[in-house]
């Protein structure tokens, strides 16, 4: 929706309003409708509606700057920066609060009195009403920024699941807020890697620390937190909070019988979907093919028919490149509006480099590309808001691992019936032999990690370069690795390729699957309604199969933007990637023992190993180092 630029200095300086103008400068596409800057200083606030307005050498403790996209109540009355009624608190706000209408009637009984129609006013008579614990009251997504002019402090937040991003870099006598990286990075004119995180991605490691990112010294507020600063302390303090947390959702002992669970997601789904559809401006959905998105998007068209759906894919390639087939069933059965787009080896090559400084990190797989460019054919339709879906895989349990994780459950318990039929059940549907099913989940991926050590494959990154520890899953649970993977695992990720890429293009993506409620839900069901009967996502398939043709609902496979990478990687793409990965200044980088990354890169040219996963890390990491001139 917006972006956000805040510099919190310890006494009115000319520098903090400096800074907070170069941090605005590199985030027009976050908010090309409009902008807005306000200066404190020793509690005198000064506004402009914009940047140019802002006298040289103008003072500021606290600086604000805002770029905006108008998403809801398209006025100049909605504005931001915002100040409440008496000018005492001013607000900066990235995101949608989905139930503001009701909170506002709430607030309306309360007193408030508002003059605008959307959510903004709202966050700012909730704060006025009952201070932090509004957070807990709102349903949505958003980073917000409070100035508290009247308590002398500045408040800031970040919704339950980390959807909307906001950076901070603390230094000694500082403080920068910001929507994106390289808003700090024209501050601070450097930038230095996080090794700890670098080498997690290098190894193909998801799972990372909630606050960090891969540069060092800048780090995410964590989901569901919220900080204040005191404005009367010389150094600026986080004092950190949290007013949300997954753990305090476990699988009840009351959980409904299955046919009832089924119903609630069916009608939690479709109450998220219509609140994520409010908006007014364009609103469309992606729709891969799978059923993520072809749930979302149905209910997005049953409920608004003009909405338009957006896909991805390859018609003339194998179909295990190609979800379009599923796509074109689903727009016969729904009338849809859909537009496709694809790439080709060519365009990858070319803008890869645009991509991975989109993304401000380098991209872990080649999907993320495709929905940068399935984000740029929405922008190309003049569409301002799409719904994703991105998350039922981490909410409903949707990956091969997990039903690995429902075989070890059933052996652990003792259940070797049930253990048996699963197993059974599993061979039947991927047309294996039920030895070769417990082959593939007990002893394969073991013997993998060891093949991987005996042929060196991470070999060639230096052992004094970061830590491999970081947040190792050791659960032995479905719902255990669940939790997870929401808090430490996959979500942090796909969430910021979503808000990044979307954001590149001035589009709004939402994510009903993170919907607080359904979140909620579904980590309150036993784990054998997700993982089950050979079925993932058990639930919500039951669910989809009211709605969808039976060619998405009984599929087994998932894709979700299916790539060509492996091979693109050993042919047309290999030019550009070994001139890239074989650079001197990469190879010297403190992060590699350079012999050894020589003769894996020679080894895979070879064809003598087929580790293409670990040649785009290298292709992407060295793009990633170069268009942020990284200090490795």
């Amino acid at each position: 929706m917006c972006g956000i630029s805040v510099v919190v200095a310890p006494s009115s300086l000319p520098e903090a309003t400096q800074d907070v103008l170069r941090m605005h400068a590199p985030i027009r596409h976050r908010g090309p409708d409009g902008e807005g800057i306000l200066l404190s200083d020793a509690g005198r606030v000064s506004r402009f509606s914009e940047a140019a307005s802002v006298p040289a050498g103008a003072k500021a403790s606290v600086a604000f700057a805002f770029r905006r996209l108008k998403i809801v109540d398209l006025t100049d009355a909605a504005a931001q920066p915002m100040s409440s009624g008496d000018g005492e608190r001013w607000l900066m706000f990235n995101g949608e609060i989905y139930n503001f209408r009701s909170l506002r009637s709430e607030l309306t009984t309360h007193g408030h009195t508002f003059r605008t129609s959307g959510d903004t006013e709202v966050i700012l008579a909730a704060y006025e009403e009952w201070g932090e614990e509004c957070f807990s009251r709102f349903e949505g997504m958003w980073a917000i920024v409070i100035l508290d002019l009247r308590n002398k402090r500045l408040v800031a937040c970040r919704d339950r699941f980390g959807i909307k991003p906001l950076y901070y870099r603390k230094e000694a006598d500082r403080l920068l807020l910001a929507s994106e990286i390289r808003q700090i990075l024209a501050v601070t004119g450097r930038a230095q890697a996080n090794p700890d995180l670098v080498c997690a991605f290098l190894l193909g490691d998801r799972d990372t620390v909630l606050d960090d990112t891969f540069f060092d010294g800048i780090h995410l507020l964590p989901p569901g937190s919220w900080f204040s600063v005191s404005l009367e302390s010389t150094s600026p303090r986080m004092e950190m909070h949290q007013f949300w947390n997954l753990d305090d959702f476990r699988e009840s002992e009351e959980s409904a019988d299955y046919a009832t669970a089924v119903d609630r997601v069916g009608q939690l789904m479709a109450e998220a979907v219509r609140s994520h559809s409010v908006a007014d401006v364009p609103l469309g959905s992606l729709l891969s093919g799978g059923l993520d998105s072809s749930t979302i998007a149905t209910l997005l068209v049953r409920e608004k028919k003009n909405a338009p759906t957006f896909s991805f894919g390859f018609r003339d390639m194998a179909p295990q490149f190609c979800e379009l087939s599923y796509v074109d069933a689903l727009v016969r059965a729904e009338g849809m509006a859909n537009h496709e787009t694809t790439f080709s080896p060519d365009w990858v090559a070319n803008h890869a480099d645009r991509i991975v400084t989109a993304l401000e990190e380098p991209p872990l797989a080649m999907p993320a590309l495709a929905q940068f460019r399935t984000f740029e054919l929405c922008h190309q339709h003049g569409t301002t808001v799409v719904l994703d879906g991105q998350g039922s895989d981490e909410i409903f349990a949707g990956y091969p691992y997990h039903e690995r994780l429902l075989l070890i459950e059933r052996l652990r318990h003792v259940r070797f019936v049930s253990f048996a039929r699963e197993a059974s059940r599993i061979a039947k549907r991927e047309s294996l032999s039920v030895p070769s099913v417990v082959a593939k989940a007990f002893v394969m991926p073991p013997l993998y990690g060891i093949a991987q050590k005996m042929r060196g494959r991470t070999a060639w990154i230096s052992s004094d370069y970061g830590t491999r520890n970081g947040t190792r899953d050791q659960s032995h649970t479905i719902n255990d690795r669940l939790h997870h993977d929401v808090k430490w695992g996959n979500v942090k990720i796909i969430l910021g390729y979503a808000d990044k890429n979307a954001m590149h293009f001035s589009i709004e993506a939402r994510v009903p699957y993170f919907d607080r409620q359904l979140v909620e839900f579904a980590f309150s069901l036993p784990a054998d309604f997700k993982v089950g009967c050979a079925t993932r996502k058990r639930v919500l398939r039951d669910f989809a199969r009211t709605l969808l043709p039976r060619e998405i609902t009984e599929r087994r496979d998932r894709m979700g933007f299916a790539t060509p990478d492996a091979v693109w990687l050993r042919t047309s793409l290999w030019p550009r990637v070994r001139e890239a990965i074989s650079d001197s200044s990469l190879l010297s980088s403190a992060c590699f023992d350079a012999p050894r990354l020589r003769r894996f890169v020679g080894e895979f040219e070879r064809g003598e190993h087929r580790d293409h996963r670990a040649i785009w890390r290298l292709w992407m990491f060295s793009i990633w180092k170069n268009a942020f001139s990284v200090a490795i």
